[in-house]
């Protein structure tokens, strides 16, 4: 049964297809949190949502970039296409890289240190809820101070 949370600035409940991996409600409503306030983009097949610690760099660190992709099917239900960890990477010129990719739509995942492996394979499955409470948590703290939402 899909996970649903309620738009409440919209007549339409916003819901999402199972995932490959065990995605929490905690991450659902705050995904719902987020589209309640870009309700313009609710209609859209395709939605990008990007999250930001500006202050984040190579010398100072501070909390990594995540984009998450979204694509709705024809019974208005979100499916989780990927979600991207980016990461400065590299000496003496650090370039912001993918550091983790859970990328559902290809069944795929992706780790600096790994490579590329199924998402269903043992090390993701442990990876992928210690990288969401983390993230959830971050949400809740308010680290990223730049969230864009673009729909398409």
């Amino acid at each position: 049964m899909p996970a649903k949370s309620l738009l409440s600035n919209t007549s339409n409940s916003l819901s999402f297809n199972k995932a490959a991996l065990p995605i929490s409600n905690a991450l659902l409503k705050r995904l719902a949190d987020v589209l309640n306030q870009y309700t313009e983009v609710v209609g859209d097949n395709y939605i990008v949502i990007n999250f930001r610690d500006k202050g984040y760099s190579a010398e100072k660190g501070g909390f990594h970039p995540v984009e998450i992709s979204l694509s709705k099917d024809a019974h208005n239900r979100y499916t989780i296409l990927y979600i991207t960890d980016f990461s400065y990477c590299g000496d003496p010129y650090p370039e912001l890289e993918r550091d983790i990719d859970f990328d559902f739509g290809n069944s795929a995942a992706f780790t600096r240190y790994i490579g590329w492996t199924g998402i269903c394979s043992p090390a993701i499955v442990e990876l992928y809820p210690l990288w969401e409470d983390n993230f959830v948590d971050y949400l809740d703290t308010d680290a990223y101070d730049q969230v864009e939402v673009r729909g398409h």
